[in-house]
């Protein structure tokens, strides 16, 4: 109350002295206009529009130096106090009202809208960072746009993409791997091969005396002539002319004495019993059909089972050499019981249980081998010398012969050969 009886005192002195001022001063009323720039002041409301109310304490300076040069102007500084209408620039506070930009936050509704934008909506609330991190709270509603990313997620629905992985069920064209069964088949490809082969098969029979010097290899061609299969010709180096009834006379490469373990080397070439050279010049014949009896000499030598099966397994590398598509029968060998070797029959026994697992492994769709079980075509507890089908228990005689070429026309003929 004081305060105010005061400042109604001062304002009645400020119009007394003002009114001396303009009688003495009659030329000086436009420096009382200046007083008019004290609504100047009222330009500093003006400042309020700049609600960077920074301005307005830019309109401070302005109230000042406007009339800072009339001294008195000075004192119409107070009216400045009307400046302190300047705290109608509280009314800045309605700068608060700025909260009211905080309806940027409004803005922030834009968030909404943002979908994925909203970090950028969230620059826009930046500028309400200046309101106050209300505003910048409001940008933690662009997590809302978070909400807009995992939106994005939902893009992993283009998981279902992975339906695609469905396609994967063209993995049952793998199915087409089955069609490997069929290169088992390709095993039966010699059928087929026998369906489309043209010319005459050559046949090779390979082996040492009892291919060379038994009525074996001349019973089966004649056989096999008299069965209707007659496309064939028997190759080889060896005339087969054994006296055998009325079976002619046919080639082979049957060696007696011969040994198939001597076969992968040259180092024996004095014993005369078989050498690699020998083998690569039978191998260069390039048979299609190769009859395979070798073993005895070796199993009456008490050669190792396994230095024989690997022995085969390098005479057929040799043979594929030169022709990738030669076909192998391998024959389970004929009882061995000569007079004075006891352990010969148990020795080939040992073989011949072998060779059906080492032609498994050997054997390939493009060059088969087929085992021919001519052991049990002749009774080997009864294959002794003198007697029924062997004069000395090792070679089969013309009886015996023939029960060996049944054996091996059995063998071709399932295989559609020839």
């Amino acid at each position: 109350m004081k305060y105010t009886i005061a400042l109604h005192s001062l304002v009645a002195l400020g119009l007394l002295s003002l009114a001396l001022a303009c009688e003495s001063q009659s030329g000086q009323s436009g420096v009382g206009t200046g007083g008019a720039s004290g609504s100047g002041g009222a330009t500093h409301t003006g400042g309020t529009t700049g609600t960077g109310g920074t301005t307005g304490t830019g309109g401070r300076s302005a109230g000042g130096p406007t009339g800072g040069t009339t001294a008195s102007g000075g004192r119409q500084g107070s009216g400045g106090v009307t400046a302190s209408g300047g705290t109608t620039s509280s009314g800045g506070g309605k700068a608060t009202g700025g909260t009211i930009s905080s309806g940027g936050t409004t803005s922030t509704g834009d968030t909404t809208s943002s979908g994925g934008n909203s970090r950028t909506g969230g620059s826009t609330g930046s500028g309400g960072i200046g309101t106050g991190g209300s505003s910048n709270t409001s940008g933690t509603k662009a997590t809302g746009g978070t909400t807009g990313a995992t939106g994005g997620t939902t893009a992993t629905g283009g998981s279902t993409a992975t339906g695609g992985v469905t396609a994967t069920g063209g993995t049952v064209s793998s199915g087409g791997t089955k069609t490997t069964g069929g290169t088992t088949g390709a095993g039966g490809t010699t059928g087929a091969g026998g369906s489309t082969h043209t010319g005459k098969w050559q046949i090779m029979p390979l082996g040492d005396s009892i291919t060379g010097t038994t009525c074996y290899p001349k019973l089966l061609s004649a056989e096999l002539i008299s069965q209707g299969h007659s496309n064939f010709a028997f190759v080889g180096t060896v005339l087969n002319n054994q006296s055998c009834g009325s079976a002619p006379n046919i080639q082979t490469e049957g060696h007696g004495g011969y040994l198939v373990t001597y076969l992968t080397t040259d180092s024996h070439s004095s014993e005369n019993k078989g050498t690699l050279t020998e083998l690569k010049t039978w191998a260069a014949e390039k048979p299609e059909v190769v009859l395979m009896e070798y073993g005895t000499n070796d199993a009456w030598s008490s050669i190792a089972t396994s230095s024989i099966t690997s022995a085969y397994g390098f005479v057929v590398d040799q043979f594929r050499a030169q022709n990738p598509n030669v076909i192998f029968f391998v024959a389970q060998i004929t009882p061995l019981n000569p007079s004075g070797c006891t352990s010969c029959e148990a020795n080939v026994e040992a073989l011949n249980a072998q060779i059906p697992t080492w032609a498994t492994g050997k054997s390939t769709a493009a060059s088969p081998i087929y085992v021919v079980n001519v052991w049990a075509s002749l009774p080997a507890a009864t294959y002794t010398p003198n007697s029924t089908y062997t004069s000395d228990g090792c070679h089969p005689n013309p009886a015996g012969s023939q029960l060996v070429a049944d054996a091996w026309y059995a063998g071709l003929v399932a295989q559609g050969i020839p």
